[in-house]
């Protein structure tokens, strides 16, 4: 199971289900300024360019890194050292920020420290830089040897430059594979020993993720020992800790502090428990399609692969495809969820939640679930002739019913099977030509289908079953009072009445 740490610091920290808080002696109302990137950096006599990263947060800061809502503060960074070069302002909000240092003409190494402070917090990160190497018999034995070409420089090999390990082209890859690394090993990639470097953005990389390359920057981990394929892209921008025999093709981007990623865990033909299949948002949900499901059809919502929490269910029975599944953090006393799926058939799984409210459909597949959110009505002028409007999250349906010899009885649209294109007899019908489906926010016609009212303890019960243009399937459900939307009043329309008990 992967695991993610948000800072290199040995603080303790709780992981917590998805939508869940647990009460914690720490006061929720304290500030908080920590260093996230390496607290020791080195350069070498060429010196270059090093990123800080931090995360500062408070009680009352609503907002985020890209919309932020409290007043901006500024970082108090300072260093005694004229060889390194600090940003003009850094803000609170930024999470990290460049430095450079100056190359050191100087045989004599030499080493500063960078302070960080806000509100009485801080933190020191201590810069050290080799001195230059000069002089020395032409007999000797050069002093900058050093790998040709990408290599990877570190603790492994005491960050000896002529002792990197070499990396190979691959495509659009350098590599190195089954490059064995300690849980405390540091490194980074450098080209023709001091041409080059680069590293990471301050984050402890975990297996099969991709991350950002940083041109100077800090130096690169491990969350887990092991043997690893490494890999930096060719245009520099990303590199790869991946496991051994895994292509970067399968790397996920990392997740961000309080990020969540929904996934599902269970026996599904090709991969039978072997790993997570990650829900991808899709508009209202996340969802995974084509699953197929085999031998006790069973399954769990996971949020960060099951770190941060596992929904269940209550019931060990089987619940039925299409029908809204109520999930819980699951425990000893709930279960996975069981559905009465068929073997061999592919299947569509689509994941809500708002707050602690959680909800998983299993639909056949090609078919979404609907959740309805109103119902808006208006009757026209005509007398004859309405408008029903059916909104859902994700669906606006626009229905144009026309009256024959059967009028409205006050304002009550009348009980009955209504069939889209049905323009025979004396009954209701749908005018095909202004039968309009927005899905998703793309609009298209209604092809087909029928829509079935009947009168349910005084409030309209409608079901829906459409087809559009686009093949689209529309199965809806709707049970309640059709309300009546402000803006026809402005076109002479009526309001539609519920039916009468």
């Amino acid at each position: 199971m992967k695991k993610f740490l948000y800072s290199l610091l040995a603080l303790p920290m709780l992981l917590v289900a998805c939508g869940q808080e647990i009460n914690t002696p720490v006061d929720p109302a304290a500030p908080k300024f920590e260093l996230t990137s390496q607290s020791t950096m080195e350069f070498d006599a060429e010196g270059g360019k090093g990123t800080i990263s931090f995360t500062y947060n408070f009680e009352g800061s609503t907002g985020s890194n890209d919309h932020p809502t409290f007043n901006v503060k500024v970082l108090d960074v300072t260093c005694d050292a004229e060889w390194i070069e600090l940003p003009s302002e850094v803000k609170a909000y930024d999470n990290s920020f460049n430095f450079a240092v100056a190359k050191n003409e100087s045989e004599e190494a030499r080493q500063a420290t960078i302070t960080a402070s806000i509100e009485g917090l801080s933190f020191d990160v201590t810069v050290m830089q080799a001195g230059a190497v000069v002089g020395g018999n032409e007999d000797d034995e050069p002093k900058d040897e050093f790998v040709e070409g990408w290599a990877i420089n570190g603790t492994m090999n005491d960050w000896v430059k002529k002792d990197a390990v070499a990396m190979t082209e691959e495509g659009d890859f350098f590599a190195v594979k089954g490059f064995e690394l300690a849980a405390d090993d540091n490194f980074n990639f450098i080209f023709n020993g001091t041409e080059k470097s680069y590293g990471g953005n301050g984050q402890t990389s975990e297996p099969n993720t991709i991350y950002e390359a940083k041109s100077w920057g800090s130096n690169i981990s491990v969350t887990e020992a092991g043997k690893y394929d490494v890999y930096l892209s060719a245009d520099l921008k990303n590199y790869y800790i991946m496991n051994e025999g895994v292509s970067p093709a399968e790397a996920e981007a990392p997740l961000k502090p309080g990020e969540k990623r929904w996934s599902i865990f269970g026996t599904f033909e090709g991969n039978n428990r072997v790993a997570d299949v990650e829900l991808k948002v899709d508009g209202k949900y996340y969802s995974v399609k084509g699953i197929k499901f085999v031998e006790d059809m069973s399954f769990v919502v996971r949020c960060n692969g099951g770190e941060a929490g596992t929904l269940g269910v209550a019931s060990s029975e089987a619940y039925a495809v299409e029908g809204a599944i109520k999930l819980e953090v699951k425990s000893d006393a709930n279960y996975e969820i069981k559905v009465a799926a068929e073997e061999g058939q592919k299947y569509d799984i689509y994941f809500t939640y708002n707050d602690d409210n959680y909800e998983v459909w299993v639909m056949p597949g090609g078919q979404y679930p609907i959740i309805w959110d109103r119902v808006d009505g208006a009757y026209f002028a005509s007398y004859n002739n309405f408008i029903l409007y059916l909104i859902t999250n994700d669906i606006v349906l626009s229905l144009d019913f026309t009256a024959g010899n059967e009028t409205v009885v006050n304002n009550v649209i009348p009980a009955g099977t209504y069939y889209v294109g049905d323009t025979e007899g004396n009954g209701w019908c749908f005018d095909v030509d202004y039968c309009q489906a927005k899905i998703r926010g793309r609009e298209v016609p209604v092809f087909d289908g029928s829509m079935k009212i009947e009168h349910k303890d005084g409030k309209y019960d409608i079901f829906v079953d459409m087809r559009t243009a686009t093949l689209d399937v529309l199965k809806m459900h709707y049970v309640g009072e059709i309300g009546f939307d402000p803006f026809f009043a402005n076109m002479g329309g009526l309001k539609l009445n519920s039916p009468e008990k």
